[in-house]
């Protein structure tokens, strides 16, 4: 195929959030704080689905690949909001637990809502096997990356 005819993978994965992050906004509008990063839902996200889990900054630096000053910005930007309290680790008095607060379980509910409509609406007319091979290609990109 000739390279001015071939479609740059880059560029369809972009143009493939960007269609996704639009098509999210249509389905509800962003939280009541305009300044709500979708990092922030992510991290949200991810305490929610680790309920069981002690989580400490630490674990949000792994979990993202984020500096600590990021990840200390972060959390104190959900804090301020009222998303998150930060509480002693019985075991290390130095840790703090990231705990989400009943707001933020809240929200979270909205965003999984979202989320779900926008799978069903990605998935829809492509079959089973369609889609096995699709992550089995987005799994090869993202060890070519790594």
């Amino acid at each position: 195929m000739d390279t001015r005819e071939r479609r740059a993978v880059g560029g369809e994965i972009r143009a493939l959030s960007n269609l996704m992050r639009r098509k999210i906004l249509e389905f509800a509008p962003p939280p009541e704080d305009p300044e709500f990063t979708e990092m922030q839902g992510q991290l949200l996200g991810f305490l929610s689905h680790h309920p069981d889990r002690e989580i400490c900054q630490k674990d949000v630096e792994e979990a993202f690949c984020i500096r600590r000053s990021t990840a200390s910005r972060l959390l104190k930007k959900l804090e301020a909001a009222g998303f998150i309290t930060r509480r002693s680790v019985f075991r290390d008095a130095r840790l703090k637990q990231v705990v989400l607060t009943p707001k933020a379980q809240k929200l979270h509910q909205q965003i999984e809502q979202r989320l779900d409509k926008m799978e069903e609406l990605l998935t829809e007319g492509i079959s089973d096997q369609e889609l096995e091979q699709f992550m089995a290609t987005v799994e090869k990109l993202k060890k070519n990356l790594s």
